[in-house]
């Protein structure tokens, strides 16, 4: 019965004996009753502290077919269910067991959403997720979904996070793409001296090519004898020296 079901799901205890019910369903009849009993309540269950595990059960145990529903709302109710603290670990499940045509359309959206995903915080984490695949094309997809925004997105906790990650992805043209529009950014003094966003410079500073660097190099130079005012500034110094002593030369002497 379908209310009873999602009653059951949506309790501490009850969550584990359905979650069992999906695991042991062995005939399609047993199947299609169970995902006829959930779908209907699905966004309830995928933000539930307790039924949103017998969805993700569902994803891993039950055949893509009968699973459909729930990556259809996966790509329909994406921001919603991304920026949720359980769905966005049911977000990141129906990635790792959809089939292709589902789970192009999932990241489609991801990509699409991911300048709301990126400051959000759960949200970050199915970004983030994304380009832990170290896939170029999606990689590039990001990036590409961020352009314009680096400098402020790097300014903010979570959003600094995943462009650290779109950092250390280690394609070149994510990093030369971060790089030129922070350094070209009116703010570039603002992030040296900012908690999250002088990691991004950290970053770069250790994931660059040269010609990122001499980039790096040519706009921080300036700010040189203001670096060691702040924690942070004394950070990317720090950095600055280990990966081009040269610049010593022009630290104001003490």
């Amino acid at each position: 019965h379908t209310s009873s079901c999602e009653q059951v799901a949506l309790n501490v205890h009850g969550t584990r004996v359905v979650q069992k019910m999906v695991e042991c369903a062995d005939s399609a009849a047993q199947q299609s009753a169970l995902c006829a009993a959930l779908l209907p309540s699905i966004m309830q269950l995928i933000r539930d502290m307790n039924a949103n595990h017998v969805v993700q059960r569902c994803l891993a145990a039950l055949p893509a077919e009968l699973a459909a529903g729930i990556y259809d709302r996966a790509v329909s109710d994406c921001l919603a269910i991304a920026t949720h603290r359980h769905g966005c670990c049911v977000l990141q499940r129906c990635l790792d067991h959809a089939p292709a045509p589902h789970r192009e359309e999932i990241i489609g959206e991801v990509v699409r959403l991911a300048p709301k995903l990126v400051v959000d915080p759960f949200g970050n984490y199915v970004v983030q997720y994304i380009l832990d695949l170290r896939q170029p094309p999606l990689t590039h997809a990001i990036v590409q979904a961020l352009r314009g925004g680096f400098a402020e997105l790097s300014l903010q906790k979570f959003s600094s996070n995943v462009i650290e990650k779109c950092l250390k992805s280690g394609d070149p043209t994510a990093v030369a793409v971060v790089a030129n529009e922070l350094t070209a950014s009116e703010a570039f003094a603002t992030l040296l001296h900012d908690p999250f966003a002088n990691y991004v410079i950290q970053t770069l500073l250790t994931v660059g090519k040269d010609d990122v660097v001499a980039l790096l190099v040519a706009q921080i130079t300036p700010h040189l004898p203001t670096l060691r005012s702040t924690l942070y500034g004394k950070r990317i110094q720090a950095k600055l020296l280990k990966r081009c002593p040269a610049t010593k030369a022009a630290l104001p002497q003490r």
